[in-house]
């Protein structure tokens, strides 16, 4: 029993991270037309890419969510257990969100550097683009706590598929972000190479 249980577990893994890999390729595909670029890597190194992007990604946005939640629920208990001064809770509870934020700033600034195929990519922890995306996808995802909160109605209309269809919901969310915030650093660095930016990449250009 404890294999088969651990042979579903490792299917499972698999094709999580297979269609997590093919909707990555998509989001890749996205930025190559929102930078005007053609796709020319192989077809090898570009499912590389994205298997690599999406376990990188999918690392760093669980490590925000545990932070978030598992850390505020652990917070709660030691506090309850132990007492924590009121200075000393909003100190943790102020670090606890910043860190989150930060795994956020750099799954965003990985995407944007490895995901195009744009020639001498030049790595910038936070861009405007990187900005509204995390702010879009902060708000939303907070938007989303707060109907899961305040409403149970999905569960009673979907049942157990109900659990499954809020994480497809919140996974749309986020890949929206992640293609809002590419339109608009591509946009940002299409006008500033007509106005002579020497970084900058005119639209269709893949080297600095």
């Amino acid at each position: 029993m404890r294999a088969s249980g651990g042979g579903k577990l490792t299917f499972g893994l698999l094709f999580a991270l297979y269609s997590g890999s093919a909707g990555m390729t998509q989001l890749m595909t996205t930025l190559n037309a929102a930078y005007a670029v053609r796709e020319r890597r192989s077809w090898i190194k570009v499912h590389l890419i994205s298997v690599a992007l999406t376990l990188g990604i999918s690392i760093l946005i669980i490590a925000a969510l545990l932070l978030v939640v598992a850390g505020g629920y652990a917070l709660s208990i030691v506090g309850q257990h132990f007492g924590i001064n009121l200075a000393v809770y909003v100190a943790i509870k102020v670090v606890q969100w910043v860190c989150a934020l930060a795994f956020v700033v750099m799954a965003f600034a990985a995407i944007y550097y490895f995901a195009p195929n744009v020639y001498e990519q030049h790595w910038y922890w936070i861009t405007p683009g990187s900005l509204i995306g995390v702010i879009m996808w902060v708000a939303a995802s907070a938007g989303l706590r707060i109907y899961l909160h305040f409403s149970n109605s999905y569960s009673k209309t979907y049942g157990s598929l109900g659990a499954v269809i809020i994480l497809m919901l919140w996974f749309y969310v986020t890949g929206l972000a992640f293609l809002v915030g590419g339109q608009i650093n591509a946009t940002i660095e299409h006008a500033a190479a007509e106005h002579g930016h020497p970084e900058a990449k005119l639209p269709g250009q893949k080297a600095a």
